[in-house]
């Protein structure tokens, strides 16, 4: 049964779709308890003429330890060391405590797409990482490198990528 549950919520927490899977009661339920991003159109540049437009629906940018990074995205994500693990992430739009936030940005450049992670902490964190081609209506799992203490790293892409989920951020061993 929790088994169920939690593959409902992780349905509902990503919107695996442009268009969206979830009901609009569903989503403002979600939306009280943390912070979400309004109705947005992210706009790809396909080729030298062509642009692609994708409308997603209102969704949170952080929840239940899911990072939805949408392309044209830059914001922070605060986290609660305890015990030598990183907890709790919550989407921040300042950035208060930089000692415990990660930055994370996902743009598109004339190479391609770049998600950029700055890693706040002492030691190095990995992650596990899915994207959404602009051509695919669900989420893919990407390889992606550790991010060294106190640095910043470049994922690169050369297509075009709608969204980033990034979940499981913990220190590497």
């Amino acid at each position: 049964m929790r088994l169920l549950v939690f593959c409902g919520l992780i349905l509902m927490l990503l919107n695996v779709t442009a268009r969206g899977q979830i009901s609009v009661e569903e989503t403002e339920a979600l939306c009280k308890t943390v912070v979400c991003r309004e109705p947005t159109t992210v706009k790809l540049k396909l080729n030298n003429k062509e642009y692609a437009e994708f409308d997603f629906p209102k969704s949170p940018f952080v929840a239940d330890e899911f990072i939805k990074v949408l392309s044209g995205e830059k914001f922070g994500v605060e986290f609660e060391e305890k015990g030598g693990s990183l907890e709790n992430p919550r989407f921040v739009k300042e950035i208060t405590h930089p000692e415990r936030t990660i930055s994370v940005s996902f743009s598109q450049t004339e190479e391609g797409m770049v998600l950029t992670i700055q890693n706040p902490f002492p030691k190095a964190i990995v992650y596990e990482c899915m994207i959404q081609h602009y051509k695919q209506q669900g989420l893919s799992r990407t390889s992606v490198v550790p991010v060294g203490a106190n640095l910043v790293s470049f994922e690169l892409w050369p297509y075009p990528i709608t969204q980033v989920v990034i979940s499981n951020v913990r220190y590497q061993k």
